[in-house]
């Protein structure tokens, strides 16, 4: 044996190590299951070790002429030797496995049996993509976070507006905002201060509007030469449970086009003239997805659209050759999850099917076969804040959208408990399980509910 080997070995059994005890613990059980079996099993071939325990070891307890006939006294103690064994065996076991563990993962909020259970069939997990951006796909993440699927984030990054186009202009990188959400979102080491940290903004000085993530997000991107890989190293550093992706690496400019022909460029502009979008395309027209995207859409079970803003967060990801094709003849089960409360120079006055009808003329088919909608009621203090800023609730006109040939999926989503209408991750969660739930399969098939 090497050097090395008994250098290893040699680590092991320091002291402080705490995993000895619980070797020793399961070697002792071992021996007592070695010493059990014998005891209540005859076997012939192995007589006179059998009659030696006896006679030097249990005398007191089995006759010597009980070698081959054990009465019920031998049985009892043997089964009671055979439980210890198996006990001594399983808690040594499991407490060196937590030892071990602990020290790796010092944080983790799974149980050991859990993060085994999720490593050895995460290939049998249901693959979930969710495409969209903003602050409206962040609750959905933190739910899916919780349930045993495979979850992959599409996520925008045509911002123009804030922190995300000021790095943009002067660093040339893709907009980090959205895929910043995303990673807290998805994190596994997400703490209240963890999120504030990642969320914060200067006030003052020359990183002024800019947030911490924001500016991670771009340091990791002049380190490692690539948008993508700082996303990956970035995820790795924050323990995030899944993949999140951007769904182009080209530069791209959002346009949109009102009803009456006049076109704006850049998606922090898009609501600022306050008149109905006929559609938006990209400037320059010609990009690709990136090629993770297609793989992501290919495999998928379950592809959730949304909630977030319809034209500058959840299209932008649809409108680029070939996702929504992609999208469109997939077998997995489509849900458009629909905002709570309409946008101001976005989607004033849209109804549910309204949604639905942007979504499609914009992407030229009928890419959901489902719609979620919320249906829980809203504080009227609440909506009287919003009226302010003439917000108000989406509503759910279900005949409208089963004419278009989506099936509305009506539940209560809401979370107004800040004065603040959101996605109520615990809700969504509910609501996706139920849904799962009612599912008669679970793969390459259309989900008939």
């Amino acid at each position: 044996m090497s050097v090395q080997y008994w250098k290893t070995i040699k680590t092991w059994l320091m002291p402080g190590m705490n995993v000895k005890r619980w070797i020793l613990l399961t070697m002792f059980g071992l021996g007592l299951l070695g010493l059990s079996v014998l005891v209540l099993v005859d076997f012939t071939i192995l007589g006179v070790i059998k009659r030696w325990i006896i006679d030097n070891i249990m005398i007191d307890f089995f006759g010597k002429n009980r070698l081959y006939t054990p009465d019920w006294l031998s049985v009892l103690l043997g089964s009671a030797v055979l439980f210890i064994a198996f006990f001594s065996i399983i808690y040594g076991i499991r407490k060196l496995l937590n030892s071990v563990i602990t020290s790796l993962l010092p944080q983790r909020e799974k149980a050991i049996a859990d993060i085994v259970k999720e490593y050895r069939f995460k290939k049998q997990m249901l693959n979930i993509v969710v495409i969209g951006g903003g602050t409206g796909i962040y609750p959905y993440l933190q739910a899916l976070k919780e349930l045993p699927f495979s979850v992959t984030a599409v996520v925008t990054v045509a911002d123009s507006g804030g922190s995300s186009g000021l790095l943009r202009e002067e660093y040339g990188i893709l907009a980090p905002g959205d895929i910043r959400r995303a990673l807290i979102a998805l994190s596994d080491k997400k703490t209240t201060q963890m999120e504030k940290l990642f969320n914060y903004r200067f006030k003052e000085g020359s990183l002024k509007t800019h947030s911490l993530g924001n500016l991670m997000i771009t340091a990791m991107t002049e380190m490692t030469g690539d948008f993508s890989e700082s996303i990956y190293q970035l995820s790795r550093v924050l323990d995030v449970r899944g993949r999140v992706i951007p769904f182009t690496l080209d530069s791209l400019n959002l346009c949109a086009e009102y009803e009456d022909g006049s076109v704006v460029v850049g998606e922090a502009n898009i609501h600022k003239p306050g008149k109905k979008i006929r559609r938006i395309f990209f400037d320059p027209p010609y990009c690709k997805p990136l090629i993770r995207v297609v793989e992501e859409l290919d495999k998928a079970d379950v592809i959730l659209l949304g909630p977030g803003s319809l034209y500058t967060s959840v299209l932008p990801c649809l409108i680029i050759t070939p996702v929504a094709d992609i999208i469109y003849n997939s077998t997995a089960l489509k849900i458009y999850n629909s905002n709570l409360m309409t946008e101001v120079g976005e989607t004033d006055q849209y109804a549910a099917s309204d949604h639905l009808r942007g979504l499609f003329d914009n992407v030229g088919m009928n890419i959901v076969d489902y719609v979620m909608i919320n249906d829980g009621p809203i504080k009227p203090e609440v909506l009287e804040y919003y009226s302010k800023y003439n917000a108000v609730p989406v509503q759910c006109d279900a005949d409208q959208i089963k004419k278009m040939g989506v099936t509305p999926l009506a539940y209560d989503l809401v979370d107004d408990s800040e004065n603040l209408i959101r996605h109520s991750p615990e809700k969504v969660r509910q609501a996706l399980s139920d849904i799962f739930n009612k599912a008669k399969y679970v793969r390459k098939t259309v989900f008939p509910l």
